[in-house]
């Protein structure tokens, strides 16, 4: 492996086969290269009491659903990644396999999952995944394809408080804006709650909160209990 390549591998997505309490149990994967796409989803579920003929109704927040996140990886055999040495893509999708979906005996069934790629850091299970192989070689044998997982998002008791820490919100926060973030959904990632956006926004003096500038890092400050 070349030296920049080597230098950027820790760096990389990984995902770390966890029991129910947090504790590693099992070789974790690591991206060759990083996700092509990281969609993050969460939903938020409102009930009404509009009766038979009504026309509307006022909406009550019930519960929030667990996020779910679809990633999509990359795997090459062809050596590019890795100073020409040729790791099997059939390898590869192995070791993928084992830490998402084999069956741990003390669990009696697959993994709890740690998925962390930079400041994005979430305990989950992995609930499917497609491999798809887009390059062959002479043999028939495959030399690239792709991944494309899903996870739910699940609570580790115990790990999700220490995680909680990383984004307490008696803290200074700052977040770089990618394409498509919404400073709301910014604003609960880092709260809990999105009406604070607001004060988000003129903190960070926007002009105009609803298109943020990729690129941009806005301040989060702490907030009052």
């Amino acid at each position: 492996m070349d030296t920049q390549s080597a230098v950027k591998l820790p760096f990389n997505l990984k995902i770390i086969p966890i029991n129910d309490t947090g504790f590693p149990i099992g070789i974790p994967f690591l991206a060759m290269f990083n996700p092509e796409n990281l969609a993050i989803k969460e939903d938020i579920v409102w009930g009404t009491e509009c009766g038979p003929g009504g026309s509307g109704s006022p909406m009550h927040y019930q519960r929030t659903a667990p996020r779910t996140f679809t990633l999509e990886l990359t795997i090459d055999g062809t050596g590019v990644n890795t100073n020409g040495v040729k790791i099997p893509v059939t390898a590869q999708v192995i070791l993928f396999r084992a830490a998402t979906t084999g069956v741990r005996g003390a669990l009696h069934q697959p993994a709890f999952l740690l998925v962390q790629y930079g400041l994005f850091i979430c305990t989950c299970v992995m609930t499917t995944s497609t491999v798809t192989y887009t390059m062959f070689d002479m043999f028939g044998l495959p030399i690239r394809a792709k991944i494309n997982a899903s996870f739910t998002e699940h609570t580790v008791k115990g790990l999700s408080d220490v995680l909680g820490m990383l984004s307490s919100p008696d803290l200074t926060h700052s977040k770089v804006v990618q394409v498509g973030d919404l400073l709301p959904l910014l604003t609960r990632q880092v709260y809990n709650k999105q009406e604070y956006y607001l004060q988000v926004a003129r903190v960070n003096k926007l002009k105009n909160f609803r298109n943020l500038q990729a690129g941009v890092t806005l301040t989060f400050p702490p907030i009052a209990g």
